[in-house]
This record gives structure tokens, sequence and C-alpha cells, in this order.
């Protein structure tokens, strides 16, 4: 529970969420796994892509997939993860992660997950990622993907759904 505070002071903080764009740097600060989050474990000791998203999402997310996607293919050979946690638990039920996951043709390194309110919160704010839900059940958030390192840390960002060269160089050292 201290580690999960330490992050959530961290995040909250504004370092992370005001970090500059596409900015690689040395890993440094808590890791992500001491937030003890199950659903976290599963790309353990692995470099991991990781993000939040909702798979009824009908634009914002499917980008995001799709530049992940482009990430991936940018690094070769690399043993690289992915991580998608959605924040809509109601919806996103294992069978229709692995739904979206079939349509689309998401391969054995992308795991889709999704979270408890509470746990999905605390992950959002050590990622600096904000969402909330709106009358039509859908969500406005902010789109970010964080490169981590075999151990969880932080190694690079990208805001929005742009160049993600800064997450390749951090993935590729």
């Amino acid at each position: 529970m201290r580690a999960m505070i330490l992050l959530f002071a961290v995040a909250c903080s504004g370092r992370a969420e005001h970090a500059p764009t596409g900015i690689a740097h040395a890993p440094t600060g808590p890791s992500i796994y001491d937030l003890q989050i199950a659903g976290l474990d599963v790309d353990r000791g692995h470099p991991t892509l990781i993000s939040m998203f909702y798979g009824s999402c009908p634009a914002a997310c499917p980008a995001l997939i799709s530049t992940i996607g482009r990430t991936l293919d940018q690094l070769p050979g690399r043993d690289v993860r992915v991580l998608l946690v959605s924040f809509d638990p109601a919806r996103d039920t294992p069978d229709r992660l692995a739904v979206i996951a079939a349509e689309r043709h998401l391969d054995a390194r992308w795991t889709l997950t999704s979270e408890r309110e509470p746990d999905a919160r605390a992950l959002a704010a050590v990622l600096g990622i904000r969402y909330r839900a709106v009358a039509d059940g859908q969500f406005v958030h902010t789109s970010a993907i964080v490169a981590l390192d075999r151990d969880g840390r932080p190694l690079a960002r990208m805001d929005g759904l742009g160049d993600p060269s800064a997450l390749v160089a951090a993935l590729a050292d």
C-alpha cells in the first residue's frame, strides 16, 4: 500500500504528466509493479509498451492500438510486449477483450486486460492518463504510451498519437 501511495503521489505531482513528450531517459523512480495489480504482472521481465484504453472507443483507442503496432514494427527482433489496460471493466470483459484482439490481429506479444476502478485509477495516475465517463457511455481520455524497462520503470513517454521514435529509441537500447 505504501508503494501505491508513493507512486500515486509522484504521478499527481505533475512530473509524469507534464514530462516533455518523446524524451527518452534512463529509468528512474518506482516500478509500476509496485502497485501490486495482478493484471500488470503478465509482462514482468520484458520491456513493455503500456497504455490505457476502452474497447468501445470509436476513434482514439483504435488509433492508439495502430500506433503501438507501428512502434512494434520498428523493433524487429526485440522481445517487447504490449499491455493495454481498459478503464471500462463493465464492458471490457475477458471475452470482449479476446474479440478485440482477434479483430485487430494482435499477436502473443499483446495483452489486453481490464482492472477494477480503484486499480485502474491508480495505474492511470502513475501513467499520467486522465479519463472520465460521459453521459453516452463513452469516455473522455488522454492518449499516452509509456515504454517500460524490464523492471516496470518508465523509459520514455509519448503523448498523443504522433511519432513513436522516442519509444523506439528507448526500447532499442
